[in-house]
């Protein structure tokens, strides 16, 4: 009932004079039509209800050149919440050196790097298993990769060579993003409002029962620059993360997810892209009880502008199409149905061209010898009527001769 009960409530906010009514909205009704119908032959340039940005339009930044040959990490649409907003702060080492190796094992163009350094791990340290081989990727893959790209033989492009120099020290803090269609609010910036738009969700690498989707609470905006070809920035969100799968719950009927707020992932995992990041919000429970006073519920937002469309997909056999040709459904079988008779399956009998006036003169026959024995019958119901009129006839003069 929201939908008409919103409709309901924008007719009733356009009564000018309450003591018509009715007439007040039908008349702020046709204006509306009116300006939607002539605003379809402005420019395109003039901006009306049909050509207008959407609440939560993210742009695509783009080259400062005339081709953008920008790695795919660079090339997100997002935008900042305030244009002339965000504080400059001064990163550490250590933010730097991570901030840089999930942006580094993150990046679709250095992914086949990343299948080369695990081979050159293997054949330096056989001995190190899957857990220190993952710790040692964290640790030394960034100064590898840099000195690959950079003192290599290889012909390799400048935007990498610029990305495996790694970023500047000073990066821009923002209160807010636009990304993927959602808002995205800092907890500091959103304290106090009525909306909460700090909820963060990043889906996991699989799902299983020992690892599920990523939530948390958004801290900071960090837009980080690459110094090299034109403008390359990659924009991270430094999130608090609630403990999984510990501080996580999933109802395994209906889905439902809960987060202990109390619970905090250990480790120094802050940074996703924006990219990844999906926005949810977190809401307490009315009840007071023991199982589900420390438990928020999580309710998944949908991003405005994007719907999920399912793709159904037909399958045929390669039978049914037979040299390119289309195929059509045919009656193998005529099924023949009397009274007489049980239902039975009988062959379609096949006409040559010749045998067409046969089949009519066949035809023409059967009906005269139909109509003759319509004849022949009522002939026979005529007599059969004489034969009764006779005998009544008969039992009428005996009776008279009897009373005689």
């Amino acid at each position: 009932m929201y939908l008409y009960e919103r409709k309901l409530g924008s007719l009733k906010r356009t009564v000018r004079n309450k003591a018509r009514v009715e007439g007040s909205i039908v008349e702020a009704y046709l204006v509306n039509e009116l300006s939607t119908y002539c605003s379809l032959y402005f420019d395109p340039q003039i901006e009306t209800r049909h050509n207008r940005e959407s609440r939560n339009f993210a742009p695509d930044i783009p080259s400062s050149s005339g081709i953008d040959d920008r790695l795919s990490i660079f090339k997100v649409p997002s935008r900042r919440l305030f244009e002339k907003g965000g504080k400059k702060t001064i990163l550490t080492q250590a933010e730097i050196h991570k901030i840089h190796t999930y942006v580094l094992l993150n990046c679709e163009e250095v992914r086949p790097f990343q299948w080369t350094f695990d081979e050159w791990i293997r054949q330096r340290e056989p001995h190190l298993d899957a857990v220190a081989r993952d710790k040692a990727r964290d640790e030394r893959f960034s100064t590898w990769f840099e000195q690959h790209v950079m003192l290599g033989s290889g012909d390799f492009s400048d935007h990498l060579k610029s990305l495996a120099r790694g970023p500047g020290r000073y990066a821009w803090s923002h209160k807010g993003y636009f990304v993927n269609s959602y808002k995205f609010h800092t907890v500091t910036h959103a304290a106090g409002r009525v909306t909460h738009n700090s909820g963060v969700c990043v889906r996991g690498s699989c799902y299983d029962d020992s690892e599920f989707d990523y939530y948390g609470l958004l801290d900071d905006v960090l837009e980080v620059e690459y110094y090299g070809v034109g403008y390359c920035a990659v924009v991270l969100f430094k999130c608090t993360w609630f403990d999984s799968p510990d501080g996580v719950r999933v109802d395994p009927k209906h889905g439902l997810v809960d987060i202990k707020y109390k619970s905090r992932l250990r480790g120094e995992d802050y940074y996703v892209l924006a990219s990844q990041a999906e926005q949810v919000y977190y809401t307490p429970y009315p009840s007071g009880s023991k199982d589900l006073k420390d438990w928020w519920a999580v309710v998944k937002t949908k991003a405005r502008g994007i719907y999920e469309v399912v793709e159904m997909a037909i399958d045929m056999l390669d039978d049914d199409n037979v040299d390119g040709e289309p195929f059509f459904q045919t009656n193998e079988r005529v099924t023949h149905h009397t009274s007489n008779w049980v239902n039975e399956d009988l062959d379609p009998v096949p006409l040559v061209t010749g045998e067409l006036n046969l089949v009519a003169i066949n035809d023409e026959a059967s009906e005269e010898d139909a109509s003759d024995h319509e004849a022949s019958d009522e002939e026979e119901e005529f007599e059969d009527m004489d034969d009764d009129e006779d005998n009544e006839d008969e039992l009428m003069l005996s009776d008279h001769s009897s009373d005689n």
